[in-house]
Order: structure tokens, then C-alpha cells, then sequence
């Protein structure tokens, strides 16, 4: 839960940054060196989970203000080497979640973690 609410964190100011400037080439981030850190391998999950929850209320008040033409604007990843429209990035983050939270129940059915 932690990596996704990183992720989900990262994906809102990368929207903000495609929205208020032209094309921009977003910062990409070592995700595997991220959930090494004390707060992912030690911290609450219920944090992350809130944190995941306030990160959607922003995204969703930021998707609702904005117009047809901002979902055709977009940003480079340079680790891809590739320009991505916002409509692109915004269908992927749905599968992300739903891939994270299979990969957690699995190990709750298999592992016995609660």
C-alpha cells in the first residue's frame, strides 16, 4: 500500500505539472530504492491508506475541473523515452491499484497475512 500511494502521489503532481506547463519532462523516482525506506517497511499501513484516500478526493476535484482539451495535454517520462496525453496516464492508474490489491489479497490467502 505504501508504493501505491506513492505512486498515486507522484501521478497527481505529474498531472499538475502537464496542466500548468508546456510538455514537461517529469522526474521519475527509483520505486524499488522508495519502499526501502523506514516509512514503507515500517510505517502503518492505515496511513498509507489515508493517505491513497486524501490523494483520490484531490485528483478526483482536480479531474472535475478540467475541460475536454486538458486530457490531450501531456509529459515526457524520460526512463520510457516516450510523451504521454494525461487521458493515457489516467487509464493506467485504475489497473495499478486493482494489480496492487490482487497482488495483497494473494499473499493474505497464501501467506496468512492480516
Amino acid at each position: 500500500m505504501h508504493h501505491v500511494a506513492d505512486s498515486h502521489a507522484h501521478a497527481l503532481l505529474r498531472f499538475k505539472l502537464a496542466l500548468t506547463e508546456e510538455q514537461p519532462t517529469i522526474k521519475p523516482y527509483d520505486e524499488a530504492a522508495t519502499v526501502g525506506l523506514a516509512d514503507s517497511m515500517t510505517g502503518d499501513v492505515e496511513d498509507a491508506l489515508l493517505m491513497l484516500e486524501a490523494i483520490h478526493r484531490r485528483w478526483v476535484v482536480l479531474l472535475r475541473g478540467m475541460q475536454a482539451t486538458d486530457f490531450a495535454r501531456n509529459y515526457i517520462h524520460p526512463e520510457h523515452g516516450q510523451t504521454f496525453t494525461l487521458d493515457q496516464v489516467l487509464a493506467d492508474y485504475p489497473w495499478h491499484a486493482r494489480h496492487h490489491a490482487g497482488q495483497i489479497i494473494w499473499l493474505r490467502e497464501h501467506h496468512g497475512w492480516s
